[in-house]
């Protein structure tokens, strides 16, 4: 690996969708940064990549994918991760992430597997992190996947995320959304995990399904008053790493460009009203 530099904090952004893709090149809303999902752009038409580019002239872009595989025991896809290299060196994004999960061999994408969190998973996952991230000449962020279902592992998963990120020199995207779930499901405290991951690894946030509460406001300031187990976890890491490059999404709805738009505008002032307070 030969890139291995301070990456900055993008402040608040959403993933990109085709309905937002007119407004977003003729309009430029003001706005942060952009996800992508990295396969949408691989052997995508010279069209679509133009306009990509020139997404990229007026916003960060970070490409995040869901078939790397990374803890999967075959090898890994080399002709995807060539793919990979060619879309990183034509746009550039300010980084790269994929899931700590492993896939079957007839998945469908968007099957993602939380594993086993063992030792010699973590060598093996370590290992394949090393490979991909020689490949690509910078780290990687690696997400957090939901476990649906308690079951008896070797070590905690923070401590597995935590050794992966250590060995590996990669860093963590968590989903909170993701956390809620795995520690309702396996009954461990997310604020303690989230108190155990080390904070220089943590360079990017998925913050989900935030609820608001109707025509209500915190304060004097006209700040918005957000509940719910989703906003307190956010409000963790803020206490936990201070400001950590955040996208918003929805997973219940797909929302309008100007919904989401709204919500960020939201987000964005509860949590610097969080972080002034604190």
């Amino acid at each position: 690996m030969n890139q291995n530099i301070a990456l900055p904090t993008l402040g608040f952004g959403l993933r990109l969708r085709a309905d937002y893709l007119h407004s977003i090149l003729n309009d430029k809303p003001e706005l942060d940064w952009i996800e992508i999902i990295t396969e949408n752009f691989l052997g995508a038409s010279e069209e679509a990549l133009n306009q990509l580019e020139q997404i990229r002239s007026s916003y960060p872009i970070v490409m995040h994918g869901i078939s790397l595989a990374i803890g999967s025991p075959w090898p890994l896809d080399q002709s995807y991760l060539d793919q990979v290299k060619k879309l990183v060196d034509r746009i550039n994004p300010a980084w790269i992430s994929d899931h700590l999960c492993w896939k079957g061999a007839d998945d469908v994408q968007g099957q993602l597997l939380p594993l086993p969190y063992s030792e010699d998973t973590l060598e093996h996952v370590v290992s394949r992190i090393h490979q991909v991230q020689d490949f690509l000449g910078r780290q990687i962020l690696l997400e957090n996947v939901p476990i649906e279902q308690k079951s008896t592992q070797e070590m905690p998963e923070v401590e597995f995320i935590r050794e992966v990120a250590d060995r590996s020199d990669s860093l963590i995207l968590i989903d909170i959304g993701n956390l809620l779930a795995s520690s309702i499901n396996q009954g461990f405290s997310a604020i303690d995990y989230i108190n155990q991951i080390p904070a220089g690894r943590v360079q990017q946030v998925h913050l989900p399904d935030i609820t608001f509460e109707a025509n209500a406001e915190n304060g004097g300031d006209n700040i918005p008053n957000i509940t719910g187990p989703i906003w307190q976890l956010y409000t963790e890491v803020l206490d936990r790493f201070g400001l950590v490059t955040t996208m918003i999404e929805r997973e219940d709805t797909i929302p309008t460009l100007e919904g989401i738009l709204c919500d960020i505008k939201k987000i964005r002032k509860a949590t610097e009203h969080h972080l002034n307070k604190n």
